[in-house]
């Protein structure tokens, strides 16, 4: 019998609802090159599919930290919401879609309420680990890395209709609030009930320890997200590039997947080193690594195996870092604020996104392939300088419980 005391019994169960629920975000992506054939998408069509539902995360993410959401309401009944209206939203698309503006806008909503599942999921598994809450929340976001490339599979499946990708992404995040509600509740670290406070935003700037950390995870989702969305893209035109008669499906697709897997894979793994040798120097290791491969993998176009190559190398290296800036922030923070603080670093990274995301197929005009990566270089530089001030802040003692070397 499920035993509802065990941590990772909750560990488990949270990771495979926040994976199942994170299937929305790149379902409508998965789905591009049909998407394409309908209504004849330019780069910048395929970019905005993408930047509304950042802009949509920011949005919610927003409100959530403005009202202190995830600290004022029942955090699993706030995801619950939000994965049952994400899914809907999704859906939507499937059955009533009739313009490509229709789906921006549904899009849109997708996002908004996606910023209610991935904040909120963080938020309460810090409140079941207090030691090993980096290892926790690099399972979670190794599921959130999973559920992001499984639509990608999906197009692999043989299923011939567009709309049945979207509906099962949809089923899923019916199943994730389900498993929520019937098998998730806040841990023994959640703190007290927190009460509304608008000056609770300022006071996750006031620590320079928390800024120092926020900027690291700023730097890493300038790069994040942008790597994500147009990596698929880049995979598919080299294929074309040099197989101009072949189908470059199982290519981009079953690759694009394997970029999500591996760095899932390499997120669970981290969680353990991070917690072990400490979060900060493992994610500067991380920046550093990823950054090198947005330099170079704009040389392999000319080889589509060796640049798929580099990519899972950059997919494994992007991520890790991502739980590591959460579970530093979650430490820093008030116990009873930690959802507000979530919300409010994810809403800031995300916003960062936005831009990222739109000047890759602007650098891609004007420089092609070869170069567009390397603007996402910036993020890690930034990140990583602002981890090294990190290291130097005695308040930082908080972080992995002493361990922030």
């Amino acid at each position: 019998m499920f035993q509802k005391k065990s941590r990772f019994s909750i560990l488990i169960v949270l990771s495979i609802a926040q994976l199942f629920a994170l299937t929305l975000w790149f379902s409508v992506n998965a789905i591009i090159p049909q998407l394409t054939d309908i209504w004849s998408l330019s780069r910048s069509d395929i970019g905005m599919l993408s930047i509304v539902v950042q802009l949509g995360f920011v949005i919610g993410a927003f409100i959530a930290s403005l009202l202190n959401i995830p600290d004022i309401f029942k955090a699993k009944n706030v995801f619950i919401g939000s994965a049952l209206l994400g899914g809907v939203t999704n859906l939507l698309i499937a059955i009533v879609t009739l313009s490509f503006r229709s789906v921006l806008i549904l899009r849109f909503f997708t996002g908004f309420f996606l910023a209610g599942a991935y904040p909120t999921g963080m938020k309460l598994i810090a409140t079941w680990f207090q030691k090993g809450r980096g290892f926790a929340i690099g399972v979670l976001v190794a599921a959130l890395t999973l559920g992001s490339g499984l639509p990608y599979l999906f197009n692999l499946s043989g299923i011939p209709d567009w709309r049945l990708v979207l509906t099962f992404s949809t089923v899923l995040s019916v199943i994730s609030a389900i498993l929520i509600h019937i098998f998730i509740d806040e841990g023994p670290y959640s703190g007290k009930p927190a009460k509304f406070e608008l000056r609770q935003i300022q006071r996750v700037f006031q620590n320079k320890a928390m800024r120092l950390a926020n900027y690291g995870y700023f730097g890493h989702m300038w790069e994040l997200y942008a790597m994500w969305v147009w990596i698929p893209v880049f995979l598919r035109e080299i294929f074309l590039f040099k197989n101009p008669n072949a189908d470059p499906t199982h290519f981009f697709a079953f690759g694009t997947f394997l970029v999500f897997l591996f760095g899932a894979l390499a997120t669970g793994f981290g969680g353990k080193l991070a917690d072990k040798y400490g979060r900060v120097n493992f994610n500067i290791i991380m920046l550093i690594a990823s950054g090198f491969s947005s330099l170079v993998i704009g040389f392999t176009r000319s080889s589509p195996y060796i640049a798929l190559f580099v990519a899972i190398v950059w997919g494994i290296t992007i991520i890790p870092d991502s739980p590591q800036y959460s579970a530093m922030v979650s430490e820093l923070s008030d116990s009873e604020y930690i959802g507000t603080s979530l919300a409010l670093q994810t809403a800031i990274g995300f916003l960062l996104t936005i831009l990222s995301i739109q000047i890759i197929p602007i650098f891609v005009t004007y420089v092609g392939w070869r170069y567009a990566f390397a603007i996402l270089a910036i993020g890690p530089l930034f990140g990583g300088v602002s981890l090294l001030r990190l290291l130097k802040q005695t308040d930082s003692i908080e972080i992995a419980q002493g361990r922030k070397l």
